[in-house]
């Protein structure tokens, strides 16, 4: 059953990466199962093919969700696994922080390819 854009939000810690603009409100959204160590590996292999900065990855903050459900126009997700365990990158829309579509079609193409 597809997930819906307040599921991510809320179910998933999304990590984002605050530097480069093209990534704009583009997150990887990661359960306990994979953990902030498969995170990391996913950011990492992102950072080798130039689509995540080298600047630490931040996680939105629980306080700030409900802000991102009422405000953020979702766009989409595509999953992909490590070691069996499921994660997804979405896709938001805001008036401050626009997604980049070029990059979103990057971020798709990259996980299709290596997940």
């Amino acid at each position: 059953m597809p997930l819906s854009a307040t599921e991510l939000i809320n179910n998933f810690a999304m990590y984002f990466d605050g530097t480069d603009m093209s990534n704009a409100s583009l997150y990887l959204c990661i359960d306990a199962a994979l953990g902030d160590s498969g995170a990391q590996s996913i950011i990492e292999a992102m950072r080798a093919d130039g689509l995540w900065s080298d600047d630490a990855a931040k996680i939105v903050p629980a306080e700030h969700k409900p802000m991102y459900v009422e405000q953020m126009k979702f766009i989409g997700y595509v999953s992909g696994k490590v070691d069996g365990k499921a994660f997804h990158a979405s896709a938001y829309d805001h008036e401050k922080f626009p997604y980049n579509a070029g990059r979103w079609q990057e971020w798709q193409g990259f996980i299709a390819a290596n997940y």
